[in-house]
């Protein structure tokens, strides 16, 4: 009588294994952004007045994150890849739209006072993920 190896799988572990590995990005990602969040709020003049109401994860195709007009800041975790000031030039670049919700004149210079290099981390984040 033949016997099943204890090694070999069921034929659709290799799907149980990827969103297994897939939740553990997540849970690490949400661990390290809330950690980030907290840092780069500390940029800010006032950081009380950037404090976003909620932060969620959701895999985005075109985007690393955004900020709701009613404060939820939401992060790609696909950015947990990313170093760790590309991550922060994120994070800061939507709580500057908790301020001012667009890309205008003053939102960039909103986000150049708190961030002075948010260009060379901009750039680290599109060479790193590209």
């Amino acid at each position: 009588m033949a016997t099943e190896s204890p090694l070999r799988k069921p034929p659709n572990s290799f799907q149980n294994d990827k969103q297994v590995v897939t939740e553990w990005y997540r849970q690490r990602a949400y661990v390290q952004f809330t950690r980030r969040l907290e840092i780069n709020r500390a940029r800010f003049v006032e950081p009380e007045q950037f404090q976003p109401i909620a932060l969620r994860l959701q895999k985005m195709t075109t985007r690393w994150g955004s900020m709701s007009p009613g404060g939820r800041l939401l992060l790609n975790p696909e950015l947990v890849r990313a170093p760790v000031g590309a991550i922060d030039y994120v994070i800061t670049h939507e709580l500057c739209h908790m301020a001012i919700p667009n890309h205008s004149g003053a939102f960039y210079g909103l986000q150049a006072r708190v961030m002075p290099d948010w260009e060379r981390r901009k750039f680290r984040l599109e060479q790193a993920l590209a």
